[in-house]
């Protein structure tokens, strides 16, 4: 006789109906809502408490009429609720589900077998935990509570919901009250008229100027890409005409204040990937950033393809010069578009037969020179292994395939997708990681205000997640891949339902992009170090390194700054600069503090300074990523210049801070601060820098300048009128006013709406005047780390508080130059 498994018991509307030839339990579904409970012995609960996820596998078969919709829920301490729901997924030795932690204790779980009337048998139960949450951060009083919760029995449902409204009172009434916010709706509102009249993220951040040079063996980024903005005639037939990812993402919503929707592209635009020219400007913006190749989600179903035509269309055009692999998106396409069976839009027919064919269309793109290798073998990537039916047997069929084709070796890896873990005895050489599947960490959805009653989705703060997953990869085994995700919130796919991860940022981003590089290089061969961003355009999922009107190009320089670690860096102990510092002889009072970060403008400034030589000195900073020709020119084009080398951090205003200590050091008593100024997220940047850098050096100017100064000791800055501004001036200190008031602080300063400021940081100066600020040092000045923003730094703060500080050391600004 086959009894239920331990610890399942029939429920409402199940009823056991005896045993049938094979001896198993029949049980019957009746109409209603037919479930199952499953209650784990104390020694189960023990072993699942703190789990961060747990696994459920189960075969489940029906012998008379047909499951719909099986489904699970989870008792974590609050009953089985809506919260908990998950759908069972076939695979391909039963159902499974991933059924995240909502607390520390796993109380149940509650099997729903089908949505109607059925006979049916259920065997092999299997729960097991997945992950750590670690100590429960409330610590006794979270331990009390997890003890009382089950003692409360039928009471607990009403119970907790009483300790919700009771908190969601508490903290309603110490919410502030009055002024001038008339409630959310408006807030938001307000803030979306702001954004459509090109509002800002202070983290905006300017294109980047040229490409990084990485070497050979350095980690490499790559980056899933979605080929689904183009229309095709199965999106036309199942959404409409002219459907494409696009549609759902220009028409999502805000669903809680501060939520970032919608969200909508900058340079690139509503693109269409049926023209090469998109594919183009893609390839450019991604080397700029120092990604190494995108991995194109490949769609095929028992030979039929889906969005293919990008992905030809990149295969057939050899100038488009990135390196690319193939991720099979091996489940159904289903309408809710997360793996939900319920609704199969074209379906998988796993088979061997389907196996071999689908190889053989992927070998065309692995004999392409441009399919990223790693060891010397192909990367290929299987989405979801779980659900072949012996995907070993699949790995082996392709391995055999590969190597009869002459393809050699492949390097063939999955993906953690739905909490899958055993990479190995399904025939994987690694796991990759892929974010967001599995996280419960950092939720915060009852700390957002919701804009709709509506509103069943998720909310995750952002930076806790960051934290919590490389905290993850103390313990992750050796053939694993980092994952990172530089957002994600599936609102434009899931109106009202979406899962959210909150506070997401560029740098919060470069934290964990940062930490999983320095990962994957400790832990896998010298020039085998791979870690995938999820994703470089997954619109639809809030999930994209490509320019956005918010963010601008912030988290493609992200990526550059990870990646620049790995760089070849210069330091004052090159000859050449060495060289520089050791022949540098002082020969006037007055020196020009040029920072040189372009070197294809070095001819353009040695043109405007041969004619101050006589009466300036040089001293010049260039970033530590230039490389050897580069260093060479500025030698041969400043012979008799001090050189240094400055770190790529705090734009032009570190370097100016560190070379100002020089000057004072060697006794210069007034300087002219110059920079290479582009400023490529303005038109006319280039203009700029000639008109600021003319008023300065131009004609008469320098001289006038010296004379000023010698006349007028108490004089500390002085600029062009043309570079006036002031504090109060609208939108100078909209994104600068936390740093602003900062320093402030630091330097004893009194900035006042009035008080001015040089517009493009280039001016002259008397070096004592700015003791307040060279005194400082780099701690407390708190430079952050480069990310192309075009204001809201420490620098831009700098800049609009320089008549603030020579007034400070008892100087005044003029500027009448």
């Amino acid at each position: 006789m086959s009894a239920l498994p331990a610890g399942l018991k029939p429920g409402r509307d199940v009823t056991v109906q005896g045993l049938d030839a094979q001896g198993r339990t029949i049980l019957a579904a009746a109409g209603g809502d037919p479930q199952m409970v499953w209650t784990p012995t104390r020694e189960q609960r023990a072993g699942l408490r703190a789990a961060k996820a747990v696994r459920i596998d189960l075969k489940l078969e029906a012998t008379e009429g047909q499951l719909v919709g099986p489904a699970l829920y989870a008792d974590w301490g609050d009953g089985f609720s809506d919260d908990s729901y998950t759908r069972l997924k076939a695979g391909p030795d039963g159902w499974f589900a991933s059924l995240p932690a909502r607390s520390f204790q796993l109380i149940g779980v509650r099997l729903d077998p089908s949505e109607g009337e059925c006979r049916f048998t259920v065997s092999d139960f299997k729960v097991t935990r997945i992950g750590d949450l670690g100590q429960d951060p409330r610590g006794l009083r979270g331990a009390a509570i997890q003890a009382v919760k089950p003692l409360l029995g039928p009471l607990r449902g009403p119970a907790g919901a009483l300790w919700r409204r009771g908190r969601a009172l508490l903290q309603g009434s110490r919410a502030p009250r009055g002024g001038g916010d008339a409630g959310p709706a408006q807030a938001t509102y307000l803030h979306a008229i702001a954004v459509a009249r090109n509002l800002r993220s202070p983290h905006f951040a300017a294109p980047i100027a040229a490409p990084i040079t990485l070497p050979a063996d350095a980690p490499k980024v790559i980056a899933f890409y979605l080929p689904q903005f183009h229309p095709f005639p199965e999106n036309d037939l199942w959404w409409g005409k002219g459907f494409t990812e696009w549609t759902n993402v220009s028409k999502a919503q805000p669903q809680f204040l501060g939520h970032y929707q919608p969200r909508l592209p900058a340079d690139l635009g509503f693109y269409d990937l049926r023209q090469r020219e998109v594919l183009a400007q893609q390839i450019e913006l991604a080397k700029g950033a120092g990604v190494s190749a995108f991995c194109f989600h490949y769609y095929w179903f028992a030979g039929k393809r889906l969005l293919e035509r990008p992905i030809e269309l990149y295969l057939a055009d050899p100038t488009l010069d990135l390196p690319f692999a193939l991720c099979w998106a091996n489940e159904n396409w289903t309408r809710r578009w997360d793996g939900d069976e319920s609704d199969v839009l074209m379906g998988q027919e796993h088979s061997p037969d389907d196996d071999r064919a689908v190889f053989e269309d992927i070998a065309r793109y692995i004999r392409d020179p441009r399919y990223l290798k790693v060891g010397g073998k192909p990367v290929l990537v299987l989405y979801r292994p779980e659900i072949l039916p012996d995907s070993k047997a699949t790995t082996d069929r392709w391995r055999d395939q590969a190597r009869a084709m002459g393809l050699g070796e492949l390097h063939l890896l999955c993906t953690t997708a739905f909490g899958f873990q055993d990479h190995a005895s399904h025939g994987f050489d690694g796991i990759i990681d892929f974010p967001p599947h599995a996280i419960v960490e950092g939720e915060i959805t009852r700390q957002v205000t919701p804009l709709h009653a509506n509103f069943t989705g998720k909310v995750y703060d952002y930076p806790v997640v960051v934290q919590s997953k490389l905290d993850e990869l103390t313990a992750v085994p050796a053939a694993f891949v980092p994952g990172v995700m530089p957002g994600w919130d599936n609102q434009a796919r899931k109106p009202w339902a979406g899962h959210a991860f909150h506070n997401a940022d560029p740098e919060s981003y470069l934290t964990w992009l940062s930490g999983a590089l320095k990962h994957a290089e400790a832990r896998h061969p010298r020039g085998q170090a791979m870690v995938f961003v999820n994703a470089w355009n997954e619109w639809g999922e809030g999930a994209y390194l490509e320019p956005d009107r918010w963010f601008g190009h912030g988290y493609l320089h992200a990526t550059r700054t990870a990646l620049a670690a790995y760089a070849p860096r210069l330091t004052d102990a090159h000859p050449r600069v060495a060289e520089a510092q050791a022949g540098f002889v002082k020969r006037t009072e007055a020196v020009t503090l040029l920072h040189l970060f372009y070197p294809e403008l070095i001819d353009w400034f040695a043109e405007r300074l041969a004619a101050s030589t006589d009466v300036l000195d040089l001293m010049i900073t260039v970033p530590e990523t230039w490389g050897e020709a580069d260093l060479a020119r500025v030698r041969d084009a400043f012979p008799a210049a001090h050189l240094a080398i400055a770190e790529n951090r705090g734009r032009d205003i570190r370097p100016f801070v560190e070379t100002l200590r020089r000057a004072r050091a060697l006794g210069y008593s007034v300087f002219c601060k110059l920079h290479s100024k582009r400023s490529p997220h303005r038109a006319k940047g280039d203009q700029w820098r000639a008109e600021l850098v003319d008023g300065l050096l131009g004609g008469e100017a320098a001289a006038l300048a010296l004379r000023a100064f010698a006349q007028d000791p108490r004089l500390g800055l002085l600029a062009s009128s043309e570079a006036r501004m002031r504090i109060g001036d609208p939108d100078v200190m909209d994104n600068n006013r936390a740093a602003v008031e900062r320093l402030a602080a630091r330097m004893g300063l009194k900035p006042r709406p009035e008080t001015p400021f040089a517009a493009g940081s280039m001016f002259w100066g008397r070096t004592e005047a700015f003791a307040p600020l060279s005194d400082l040092t780099d701690a407390e000045i708190g430079f952050e780390p480069e990310l192309g923003r075009v204001d809201g730094t420490t620098a831009h703060a700098i800049e609009r508080l320089t008549a603030a500080i020579v007034a400070r050391a008892g100087y005044r600004a003029s500027f009448e130059l």
